[in-house]
């Protein structure tokens, strides 16, 4: 198979697999969770009643932009966090349901456009279909370009060292990040289009980190769904294109965390190329750079058609980093091939104590599919391989009956396969898988014996297999109060 083929296929796969990889479906999960959200919260609040019921009438693309709103999805991420220490009373600032109610009132009246986009002094937009929009906020004060300046100000990598200072971009700034959008199309494009459904906004600014000046950034939930890009980078189309994709990526594994930990603790973790950062930190690098390696191999054999448009990299004059496609440095692991092997070496083995099941998986799928790719990326394969915890099969099912929690608030969801629930006891919000949705629909005062039965059924799965599976589910549910055991002669 020629190599342009394998790139192909690989573009193909990264996009496709669930439940790491549709984009559609992921975007789908998170405004599924943002609903569920609004519908506890409007039980507390009258102010959101009325404002809900809108939300629930959007399309798909509308709702997709209101929750991608960087005011709107800072405010609920603000919510969830209290919803989920202090309970749903007070979990809502003041300002939250007039800011929501101006938001679906934008979307009504500008065409679609997010109540940040409105406030943007120029209309620029880039990317597939132009759904992503590039900051333009003028120096002018206004209420919501206030806000705006405050989220920025406090929300960007809070506790990082870090600083930005936005620039309203010139039409040629634009018209950079414009060519880097169609190069990277051009070169990954099925990667491309899934990433901008999660990238909603990109800002060109000056960023300062604890080392100096950095070339990108995603500031995490204080400034979501965008990203911001050193103006100096715009005139290089290549190395441009890959930030995008680089940060953008980053987006998409944040989306996809919100209904899934990949963590068990997140501690720090020691990197050999002088880096100290927590390991769901890690877990992201890894994640970028097995995308990236995708896109490093299309710039070689899928890029040379792009050299009459766009220029060769080696036109280009770029500072060494492990992501550019046109200057590396030497020094070890500052190639981004080098710290993926690595990384897959560190994530499989001595740190996959510290990954969840979810995350394990994750990292599995993504080397199992590059590894066309990293057959010759040197890597440290002598670390030790820690062995997935497995399943607690060694008992039979017993005559112990199961029946669900009380009180639950529950939101299901078959569109987007999951079950979103709230347990009053632990406050915490609890999404379930289609598997685990069917272990808890199951128990309605059954035995496990007869769980495991109408479980097999259901699934087409042989007995060994489904207990290995349902064992785990059922003491998943029963620790997050989703099921209780009913006493002996208990009612269901």
């Amino acid at each position: 198979m020629q190599r342009i083929e394998v790139i192909q296929q690989l573009d193909h796969r990264l996009q496709h697999q669930e439940p790491f990889g549709n984009s559609s479906k992921i975007v789908l999960r998170v405004i599924e969770r943002y609903k569920f959200v609004l519908e506890v919260l409007s039980r507390h609040d009258e102010r959101l009643r009325a404002l809900t019921e809108r939300v629930e009438a959007l399309d798909t693309a509308s709702v997709n932009v209101l929750f991608g709103d960087l005011l709107v999805r800072a405010a609920l991420e603000s919510a969830i966090s209290k919803l989920e220490t202090t309970g749903p009373v007070g979990a809502v600032r003041d300002t939250f349901p007039a800011l929501l109610g101006e938001a679906l009132d934008s979307l009504a009246e500008g065409r679609g456009m997010s109540v940040s986009r409105r406030a943007m002094g120029r209309d620029f937009a880039v990317g597939p279909s132009g759904r992503t929009w590039v900051w333009d906020l003028p120096d002018s004060p206004s209420r919501v370009g206030d806000l705006l300046r405050d989220s920025i100000r406090t929300g960007f990598m809070p506790g990082a060292q870090s600083s930005v200072e936005i620039i309203r971009p010139t039409p040629g700034m634009v018209e950079g990040l414009e060519r880097a959008c169609e190069l990277l199309r051009r070169l990954v494009p099925e990667m491309a289009r899934s990433v901008f459904l999660h990238l909603h906004c990109i800002a060109v600014a000056n960023i300062r980190g604890p080392r100096g000046r950095m070339l990108t950034g995603s500031g995490g939930d204080g400034t979501p769904c965008m990203i911001f890009i050193d103006p100096e980078e715009l005139a290089n189309p290549w190395d441009t294109a890959g930030h995008i994709l680089h940060e953008a990526i980053h987006l998409k594994l944040s989306d996809l965390i919100r209904t899934g930990a990949i963590v068990t603790d997140d501690d720090l973790v020691e990197l050999p190329w002088g880096r100290k950062t927590a390991l769901s930190n890690s877990l992201f690098a890894y994640h970028a750079y097995a995308h990236m390696q995708v896109f490093r191999e299309a710039v070689k054999h899928v890029g040379p058609d792009c050299h009459e448009e766009f220029g060769a990299p080696r036109d280009y004059d770029a500072p060494a980093h492990a992501m550019s496609v046109v200057k590396n440095d030497v020094k070890p692991y500052a190639r981004a091939e080098e710290r993926l092997a690595y990384l897959h070496s560190a994530l499989a083995g001595p740190l996959a104590h510290r990954v969840t099941p979810y995350g394990r998986e994750l990292v599995a799928w993504l080397w199992e599919t590059i590894r066309p790719l990293v057959e010759d990326v040197p890597g440290d394969d002598t670390a030790p391989r820690a062995a997935p915890p497995s399943a607690d099969v060694s008992r039979a099912p017993s005559s112990v009956r199961y029946r669900q929690g009380r009180d639950l608030s529950l939101r299901r969801s078959p569109a987007s396969e999951v079950l979103f629930a709230l347990d009053p006891a632990s406050q915490k919000i609890v999404t379930l898988n289609l598997p685990a949705w069917l272990a808890f629909e199951l128990c309605d005062g059954k035995t496990e014996e007869e769980l495991l039965s109408s479980y097999t059924s259901s699934l087409g799965l042989g007995v060994e297999r489904a207990w290995a599976q349902l064992a785990p589910t059922l003491r998943g549910l029963e620790s997050s109060g989703m099921i209780v055991q009913v006493a002996e002669g208990g009612a269901p």
